[in-house]
């Protein structure tokens, strides 16, 4: 096994060096990424001052700000940019040298994916996360901290980004039929951002609705591991929660494999 992973090892630091080498680029995309979440933040912070409510969907403001930036740092970790990759190779013809390596094709998307994240979530884990929990510990009456939830957190949020990725993947396998996913990149992103619970948590939506989403593989993305982050399940409710996410990334798993070899018996590039 561990002789597998070491055929892997080249992805990992390419991933690693990539993220280094556009140091800007990933700055400023950090920073617009708090401006984002500082943005929704005000916005959330007038909704509570305007509501003669202490809590609002069954959140405090305190809750609504620990989901506001929270929610914003699992979208940086489990972002995925397979697709995005999986298209612009396509179309340059630079796809050829991937799928002549004597490695599996999908998984070298995978653990480059892997060097990437272990760059961002070791620059962005102390100022975000580690200020959530420094914020509850000397504000425990707030939100308190709890331990088990941070660490169910971090399950949720790995089996979350586990599932984007082969879901990604699937959607990325289209650009060998479509040619060009610039378009339906952009679509892709705003649906999941609003079924996922990025822009507006689920519970806000009326009911009928938000029965039907919180079953979808989206709902396992952010709204589920921040939920659970805020201790907003019981017990039987976060296994049911960490169930479903493993059920959605089996499902999608499986697509990706069968997807995979329908499309790759008709690979054509238009680069090259």
């Amino acid at each position: 096994m561990f002789n597998n992973l070491k055929k892997y090892q080249p992805f990992i630091n390419a991933g690693i060096k990539r993220s280094f080498a556009y140091r800007l680029d990933f700055l400023l995309y950090r920073v617009g990424d708090i401006m984002g979440a500082i943005v929704t933040y005000f916005l959330w912070s007038a909704i509570f001052n305007s509501s003669k409510h202490s809590s609002i969907g069954g959140f405090t403001i305190q809750e609504m700000s620990i989901y506001v930036f929270l929610s914003f740092f699992t979208g940086i970790v489990i972002n995925t940019g397979s697709s995005p990759t999986i298209g612009q190779e396509i179309k340059d013809g630079s796809i050829v040298m991937r799928l002549l390596k004597p490695v599996s094709f999908m998984a070298t998307y995978l653990f480059e994916e892997v060097g990437k994240k272990i760059v961002q979530v070791g620059i962005l884990t102390v100022p975000i996360l580690g200020g959530l929990i420094i914020f509850q510990i000397f504000i425990s009456t707030v939100v308190p901290f709890d331990i088990f939830n941070l660490l169910f957190f971090s399950l949720s949020v790995l089996l979350a980004y586990l599932l984007n990725f082969y879901f990604d993947l699937c959607f990325g396998f289209t650009a060998f039929v479509l040619k060009n996913l610039w378009g339906a990149n952009i679509m892709k992103t705003s649906i999941v951002a609003f079924m996922s619970g990025t822009l507006i948590p689920l519970v806000f939506f009326p009911s009928e609705l938000y029965n039907i989403l919180q079953y979808f593989p989206f709902a396992s993305l952010i709204y589920t591991p921040v939920l659970i982050y805020l201790g907003k399940y019981d017990n039987l409710q976060l296994f049911n929660a960490i169930f479903l996410q493993i059920f959605w990334l089996v499902i999608f798993y499986t697509l990706s494999k069968i997807i995979w070899r329908i499309v790759s018996e008709k690979i054509t590039v238009q680069g090259g």
